[in-house]
């Protein structure tokens, strides 16, 4: 009875019908987006990049069929054969050493790409975006000033006339505020 089960067990996980397969249109949503950045090969199929550079590569399955999407990753150039095309790489994420060849993965349906500053490609995040550092910010907000070149001092509070109702009718508001606050605060002392 034992082996019987443990038989069945067995079918249902070497059977490749029961086993969930990652379908096109699954890798395409995990894939990032570097459309963005620029090419790395120009168009007579020379590198653009040189060693020590950063490069992403976007790499496609040759053995299965249509050569879905298999993965992205992010490599710093180590040495490049412009002869042959053939790339000695470094993935940083997973400290280990990576050979491409440029060439051919072109014809494989690779994409490579340029990886300015420290961009790496990666999925997208969740949770709140990066604030933008005062590093990041061209735009510089000009300062008003007075007739003497002076800068004016920035009011602080709430600008008047922004609110609804004038000055009158929100002090006697706030008097019956108070006034019935007080009668509560004495029925309160009256019952003790």
């Amino acid at each position: 009875m034992i082996d019987a089960q443990m038989d069945c067990q067995l079918d249902n996980v070497l059977n490749p019908e029961l086993i969930p397969l990652r379908t096109d249109a699954e890798r395409e949503r995990a894939k990032p987006d570097i459309s963005r950045l620029p090419n790395a090969i120009d168009n007579d199929g020379f590198p653009l990049f040189r060693a020590g550079e950063k490069i992403i590569i976007e790499r496609r399955s040759t053995i299965l069929i249509g050569s879905p999407y298999l993965d992205t990753r992010t490599y710093t150039v180590v040495s490049i054969d412009t002869e042959s095309g053939k790339l000695d790489l470094f993935d940083d994420t997973l400290c280990q050493s990576a050979l491409s060849n440029y060439r051919q993965g072109l014809d494989k349906g690779y994409i490579f790409k340029l990886a300015r500053g420290n961009s790496v490609a990666t999925k997208k995040k969740r949770g709140r975006p990066r604030k933008n550092t005062i590093e990041d910010r061209t735009e510089t907000v000009a300062t008003p000033t007075t007739a003497n070149g002076q800068p004016i001092k920035k009011k602080r509070g709430r600008p008047p006339g922004t609110k609804n109702r004038d000055r009158e009718t929100i002090k006697l508001e706030k008097k019956a505020k108070m006034s019935l606050r007080s009668e509560r605060k004495a029925r309160r002392r009256n019952k003790k």
